[in-house]
């Protein structure tokens, strides 16, 4: 800083009320980073080395567990072993039927499956209920069912391997034998369930078969039957080849009523199938129709999707958790969606069908029309047709119900799952967690994370001045100069000197040049020497602002100017009690009971003189300030002397501050070095600028010029080791 060597420029200009010079900068000053760094070193090393503690005490703590390693593998390309050819069934060969297998063994249903299997309700690392009461539980609740089920689906992780058919499932126990136990249980059951399934379905499929089939065989007989009794009754046994106009035209659309017959017959047949598909409670979704929509396959793709992410969501959180009921809703929707197209579906089958039979009255209509130059014979013979063709029709959906019964009957026997175990699970030798190396090194890079936070956050927090560049840029003034700490540069020898008495005594110091770099901004700041006022405030309590009136006052009479310092602070007295108390002060000068000569002191140590103030101060003088005297009491002052120090009561605190500051020449503002909150400054300065003072400077006081040359403030004080000879410091 300035104040710890000499000045070798011009300093700025004192500037009056709002000139205020904004500081700028236009790049990082990587020495002030450091040094941020530095003079938070502790605080970032305390709580890092907390943080690392914590961590490391929390991961010893924690119970060795192990995890257990199997894997299945789904074979895509089953085949159909009671047909004579062999072709690919059982699930198709794409990504998401792999991705949906993997599903359904994270599915809660298979965990709880494996719990009721192994009884794990009954095993205490499952069940905290177990620890310390005996005895085995022999019919749990559903309650402790699902507890035991979520415990042990937190602990199964399920994976595919990379894009192969290889699913890896893996289970964390605090035992090695029972994580490969749980595993390979999962497996089992989850490749018995697929057999279980099938079974069903088949036993289904032969349920709703049965009654079909014979209600199909008995409309066929009797539909056969009608053709036969309609036939002896109209004696139509043969029909004659050779036919008339009209003949053919009832024979054209005899063929075409019979199409449309056999189509309305087809689309009923299909809208029949449909309708008991969904009344078998598949809610539509095994209809043919269905499965062949694209709109539907894509939507079960989203479906797939939706159901890992809510799985995998789960895994990590409860129930309860946002994301995990966004999924699930998510999942809801596009399941609604899905049985919406099958309904639509439904729906075209239906209009199909009622297409069909429209098609087929309106042919029938036409007939008709036509038969008005018919015999009876031709009329029965129309008949003949329409009777035929609901017997073929009949007989053709019975025979196709009878050839699936038949197949279904076969393949209840040759039933395999679509997937074996590639590998067994074995007990794990090591345990999978907690992993020490990972532990320690997340534990590292907390500390250091937690270290720089806890830097950044002190430095946010801190709001002290402490450089030229926090005065210039948070005060907009210029620094009329850093005052050192005593303590921070006295000699060993002059460990209890007073710090205004040490200046006298080593003129040669830097505690005095520092007082002497004051002198030269004052000097410089008002070269004609008019101002020979001088107030010395500052915004709170305890920044050293007698002191420094003090040892201004005694470095002007030592340079050979006529000084008097006067204690303008009636309350705290701060320079009287520096020099010594005395009977005789300010108040009495202004109130008119003595003189000026008769009030002021010498101070025999430099030469200057001082009108203190009386400790006998009277309630009455609370606005001592403000009589009319008093301007021409510092007139006189003016008159008398070269220079007159007036040391004013805190800003902010007490109102005298203001109108002595105001009556003032110049103003030097005090600020604390790493003391003062920014905002009391510019609060106290605020209030000198509205009073009318002509703020000149800042005095950062009491500097610990070593710890400010060590941080890198990019101030003079960097510089100060460079400097060290040419001060007698150590006297």
């Amino acid at each position: 800083m300035n104040s710890l060597m000499p000045i070798t420029h011009d300093l700025p200009a004192a500037m009056g009320p709002g000139a205020l010079r904004p500081y700028e900068t236009d790049r990082v000053d990587l020495r002030e980073l450091i040094g941020t760094v530095l003079r938070r070193a502790w605080l970032a090393l305390g709580v890092a080395l907390v943080l690392f503690a914590v961590v490391v005490a929390v991961v010893m703590n924690i119970s060795p567990k192990y995890t257990a390693t199997g894997s299945v593998l789904i074979d895509p390309h089953q085949r159909n072993l009671t047909q004579a050819e062999p072709v690919q069934g059982g699930m198709p060969p794409d990504t998401s039927a792999v991705d949906t297998q993997v599903e359904v063994l994270r599915s809660r249903a298979l965990a709880e499956a494996v719990v009721r299997q192994m009884a794990l309700y009954n095993d205490p690392e499952f069940n905290a209920d177990l620890h310390g009461k005996p005895g085995a539980i022999t019919n749990p609740s559903p309650a402790l069912i699902g507890r035991v089920t979520e415990a042990v689906g937190n602990r199964v992780q399920v994976k595919r391997q990379g894009l192969t058919y290889v699913i890896q499932v893996s289970f964390k126990s605090k035992s090695p034998a029972r994580a490969a136990a749980i595993a390979n249980t999962f497996m089992t059951t989850y490749m018995q369930r697929q057999l279980e399934a099938k079974s069903t379905a088949i036993i289904k499929a032969n349920n709703d078969l049965g009654p079909n089939i014979e209600r199909l065989r008995a409309d066929a007989e009797a539909a056969q039957a009608k053709v036969q009794e309609y036939k002896a009754a109209h004696n139509l046994m043969t029909v004659d080849a050779n036919q008339t106009m009209a003949a053919q035209e009832i024979s054209t659309l005899n063929e075409q009523i019979a199409k449309a017959k056999a189509d309305t017959a087809e689309h009923q047949a299909r809208l029949e199938t449909a309708l008991a598909q969904v009344r078998s409670g598949g809610g539509g979704q095994d209809v043919g129709a269905a499965l062949g929509s694209q709109t539907i396959s894509d939507l079960r793709k989203r479906e797939a999707d939706l159901s890992t992410r809510l799985a995998q969501l789960k895994t990590d959180f409860k129930e309860g958790y946002p994301d995990v009921q966004r999924t699930q809703n998510e999942l809801n929707d596009v399941q609604a969606q899905i049985q919406k197209e099958v309904n639509r579906v439904i729906s075209n089958l239906k209009a199909e069908a009622a297409a069909a039979s429209q098609r087929e009255h309106s042919l029938l209509a036409s007939r008709s029309a036509s038969q008005g130059s018919l015999t009876a014979n031709t009329t029965a013979q129309v008949g003949l047709f329409g009777l035929q063709q609901r017997a073929d029709a009949a007989k053709t959906i019975y025979e196709g119900y009878l050839n699936r019964a038949k197949e279904v009957a076969a393949e209840s026997g040759l039933q395999q799952p679509d997937a074996t175990v590639n590998s067994a699970a074995a007990p794990p030798l090591h345990p999978s967690s907690p992993n020490l190396r990972i532990a320690m090194a997340a534990a590292a890079v907390l500390a250091l994370i937690g270290g720089a936070l806890s830097v950044l956050i002190a430095e946010m927090w801190d709001s002290s001045l402490r450089s030229r560049q926090d005065v210039e840029r948070e005060l907009g003034l210029p620094l009329a100069g850093a005052l050192p700490d005593f303590a921070s540069v006295r000699g060993r020898k002059s460990r209890h000197a007073k710090p205004s008495d040490y200046l006298v005594a080593h003129p040669l110091s830097s505690f005095a040049e520092a007082y002497r770099n004051v002198r030269a901004f004052l000097m410089l700041a008002s070269p004609d020497s008019s101002a020979k006022t001088i107030a010395v405030t500052s915004s709170v309590p305890r920044e050293g602002k007698s002191l420094t009136s003090l040892c201004l006052a005694r470095t002007l009479a030592m340079a050979g100017s006529r000084v008097v310092l006067v204690d303008c602070d009636m309350r705290q007295r701060g320079v009287t009690k520096l020099v010594g108390d005395t009977d005789i002060g300010l108040a009495e000068v202004i109130e008119g009971k003595n003189t000026l000569s008769e009030a002021m002191v010498p101070d025999a140590k430099s030469g200057a003189w001082i009108l203190p103030s009386t400790s006998a101060t009277s309630p009455e003088h609370h606005d001592i300030f403000g009589r009319p005297n008093v301007d021409e009491i510092f007139q006189e002052l003016r008159d008398s002397f070269d220079y007159v120090i007036l040391d004013t009561p805190p800003v902010l605190g007490v109102a005298d501050a203001r109108v002595v500051s105001a009556r003032a020449d110049q103003v030097l503002y005090v600020v604390r070095w790493s003391k003062t909150p920014r905002r009391a400054a510019q609060s106290g300065l605020d209030i000198l600028q509205e009073s009318g003072a002509n703020v000149a400077g800042v005095l950062l006081s009491r500097v610990n010029v070593k710890k400010q040359a060590a941080y890198g403030y990019g101030d003079s004080s960097d510089y100060f080791q460079y400097f060290r000879n040419y001060y007698i410091a150590n006297a």
